[in-house]
């Protein structure tokens, strides 16, 4: 059964302002006395939101502050910061991940988890609640809360039910709903007060009579959601996780051998779940939960699936000597957020799985300097320059390949691009005698070619021209690749240019 949590934080934007006020250093409001902040509206300034004193001398949300002041003289006013409110709600949809993978903001002020197959791990639903509020607190932060099996059950209960309710909806007030609040307050008009009252009229009227272009006005889609009978999903800020171990602790780990330990535990779990998926990890995500708050992610990529639990933790554990722990983890979560298939295969005895190693040492490399081994790959083109490519190693593109090329020789370094030079030949379409290149002049005693490449003609290039390729040793034993660019007796073309384009050994 899917069960799904939904927090509400009810003075959020005051009590983030005065958890940043404290950060700074600087100095708060008073709880005993009115405060309130303050947002710049059409016709001048609002109250955005308003502290438990404030509420009790009548002062609410969308009062003007001039009205606000009349009625209450001494009230303390702050500039409302909604971009800072939306950034510190996602900040704690984050830490919330020690709980759940799957978090989704529900702004302005509340946060939709999804906990299916998780209380457990926390000693059942009211235990994790329980410590979720507590947690909340101590950051500053009131909190209600409730778990239902639907988005819609859990967001309605945890603002309109009573703490610690069941999962009753029949009395709650029409506008747990999520409606609009002109849907509201018709339905209220019509004697519709609560959801009881809606669920017990027939469908086809409540359709043709609130059926509302948005769905924050269609009272029955919001009914079926509420009810289970119409699928709402949650859009986690995090993708959907293929595999994901987490651990919990009692006390908060500070040692590094302590963090070690459990990561040991942590991959060897990931790996045998991959394992019996027939999957290997692709990319990885190991996250630190600090009891302070914060939180430390470390991301680790490899270049070809592997379920290798003592190769995911050597990756991973050299990571946490760098590792800023605080004042201690108190919770850590391994999650593979890209994998691929990985079949175990058995090798021969005299056989040596050489791939698997060169990825693992290239998953190390890039563990530790974020740098990855390169490695050349054929690509769809006779020209030599554009006849191979660097690629990082492992990638899982494929060489781009129409058929076999001829084998011919070519030397081990090439210059991109080729470097002028002169040559002198018996006849002008004649091997060359003498190569004069970086201004030293050489006598060429060998060669062998040409060899005609012909320009790529559906690159749609202009002022291409066919090369002539020579290999050619010198007096001192020295072998240049140079070729001529152009054609002798061209119409109207000009003269052929000479080029070094490589060195062999």
């Amino acid at each position: 059964m899917r069960r799904l949590v939904s927090l509400w934080f009810p003075a959020f934007p005051v009590e983030r302002f005065i958890r940043a006020r404290r950060k700074k250093r600087a100095p708060v409001p008073p709880p005993s006395l009115p405060f309130a902040l303050v947002e710049r509206g059409a016709k001048g300034l609002r109250l955005a939101a308003v502290n438990a004193a404030a509420r009790e001398f009548g002062l609410m949300r969308g009062q003007r502050l001039a009205d606000a002041r009349a009625a209450v003289p001494d009230l303390l006013s702050e500039a409302h910061e909604p971009e800072q409110d939306t950034a510190s709600l996602l900040g704690l949809c984050r830490w919330m991940e020690r709980y759940s993978p799957w978090v989704a903001p529900d702004l302005p002020d509340g946060i939709l988890m999804e906990v299916t197959g998780i209380p457990h791990l926390f000693g059942g639903e009211a235990a994790m609640m329980a410590g979720m509020k507590a947690r909340l607190a101590g950051y500053g932060f009131t909190a209600r809360m409730a778990c239902a099996g639907t988005i819609g059950a859990a967001w309605a209960l945890a603002r309109y039910g009573s703490e610690g309710s069941s999962e009753d909806l029949q009395g709650l007030p029409v506008e747990a709903l999520r409606i609009d609040a002109d849907a509201a307050r018709t339905l209220r008009r019509l004697g519709l007060k609560t959801i009881g009252a809606l669920t017990g009229l027939p469908r086809a009227s409540l359709a043709r009579r609130f059926r509302g272009e948005s769905i924050h006005e269609n009272v029955l889609l919001r009914l079926d959601e509420l009810l289970g009978q119409r699928a709402e999903p949650l859009n986690a800020i995090n993708p959907a996780t293929s595999v994901m171990a987490h651990r919990g602790f009692m006390e908060p780990v500070i040692t590094h051998e302590g963090l070690v330990s459990m990561l040991r535990l942590l991959t060897g779990e990931v790996a045998r779940a991959l394992e019996i998926k027939g999957e290997g990890a692709l990319r990885l995500i190991l996250k630190l939960f600090r009891s302070d708050g914060g939180r430390v992610q470390v991301p680790v990529g490899l270049t070809a699936p592997s379920h290798d639990a003592g190769h995911l933790f050597r990756l991973l554990s050299p990571r946490l000597e760098t590792l800023d722990a605080g004042f201690g983890i108190d919770a850590m979560t391994l999650e593979v957020r890209e994998a691929g298939s990985a079949v175990a295969r058995q090798h021969g005895f005299m056989e040596d799985d050489t791939s698997t190693s060169l990825a693992q040492l290239n998953d190390r490399v890039m563990s530790r300097q974020e740098q990855s081994l390169m490695q050349l790959s054929a690509v769809e083109s006779h020209i030599p320059e554009r006849s191979e490519e660097a690629r990082a190693l492992g990638d899982p593109r494929p060489a781009v390949l129409t058929g076999q090329r001829p084998v011919t020789e070519r030397p081990l370094m090439i210059f991109t691009p080729p470097q002028p030079a002169s040559v002198i030949a018996a006849v002008p379409d004649g091997p060359p005698m003498s190569l004069t290149w970086r201004r030293v002049t050489r006598r060429i005693l060998r060669h062998a070619g040409p060899e005609r490449i012909a320009p790529e003609w559906w690159r749609g290039e202009t002022g291409v021209r066919p090369r002539d390729y020579y290999m050619v040793e010198d007096d001192r034993g020295r072998r240049y690749w140079i070729f001529r660019e152009g054609l002798y007796g061209e119409e109207g073309g000009p003269p052929p240019k000479w080029f070094v384009h490589g060195l062999s050994a």
